[in-house]
């Protein structure tokens, strides 16, 4: 398949403001099986940021991204994203909320066959009529805008490259990719470079990075490595034994 000349990122979605608030959690617990997890977390990430959630394996980092999208339900406290509680949100209005967070995974999450604008187009699956998606004939807006993430990403050349011809850095890279064309306000990346080598990890934050400072987006990443964490957040939540320290 023919490339097509790809339209910016410049050109698919405003800046946004810095500054404000953009995430309140205030008092947050969940339990399981008896276990706190989640203990009276109350903390705020401020609008256009990269923030990193800091702490180890175990600390309770995933479990509160997964409260923070309600995938699963806290047991109480209150979550506020750029004004609208999450936490009473309808199921209807919850899906239109996810809708506009993109979600950056350990794993890639990404469909091996399919090659890399395909992967990334899965971002417009519910802007799309169920016939196009069947089809996969997006349309030529929508591939525009996965052509512009990609070479935001540095793989416009790997476009129609299979998933599963690509490294391990690539494929994490064609997942943020698709998570820029949600056109959302919020990244959520969870241990992004859990599975990369050293240079690859540092490409992906350097990436993360930017679409905050030049974007406007704001990321929440959650990080294990303290080194890292100090060299690219603007700011650092740390998070261990589920209180934020």
């Amino acid at each position: 398949m023919k490339a097509v000349a790809p339209v910016t990122l410049a050109d698919c979605r405003e800046v946004d403001t810095k500054g404000s608030e953009f995430i309140i959690l205030k008092d947050l617990c969940k339990s399981f099986n008896g276990r706190t997890v989640l203990d009276n977390i109350r903390c705020s990430i401020p609008k256009g940021q990269f923030v990193v959630l800091l702490g180890p394996s175990g600390g309770g980092k995933s479990t509160l991204f997964r409260c923070l999208t309600r995938l699963i339900e806290p047991d109480s406290g209150s979550i506020t994203v750029d004004g609208t509680d999450v936490t009473s949100l309808s199921p209807r209005n919850l899906n239109l909320f996810r809708r506009k967070i993109g979600f950056v995974f350990q794993q890639f999450n990404l469909v091996k066959r399919f090659n890399a604008i395909d992967n990334v187009l899965a971002a417009r699956l519910s802007y799309n009529s169920l016939a196009r998606v069947i089809l996969r004939c997006f349309k030529q807006k929508d591939r525009q805008l996965a052509l512009a993430c990609l070479d935001s990403v540095g793989l416009l050349e790997q476009a129609y490259q299979r998933a599963e011809e690509l490294s391990g850095g690539q494929q994490q890279r064609v997942a943020i990719a698709r998570a820029f064309a949600q056109q959302g306000d919020l990244i959520l990346a969870d241990e992004p470079i859990s599975s990369l080598d050293p240079q690859s990890s540092e490409n992906v934050l350097q990436i993360l990075q930017r679409a905050a400072r030049d974007r406007g987006l704001s990321v929440l990443c959650s990080l294990h490595q303290v080194d890292l964490a100090v060299r690219y957040a603007d700011s650092i939540v740390a998070l261990k034994d589920g209180r934020v320290l």
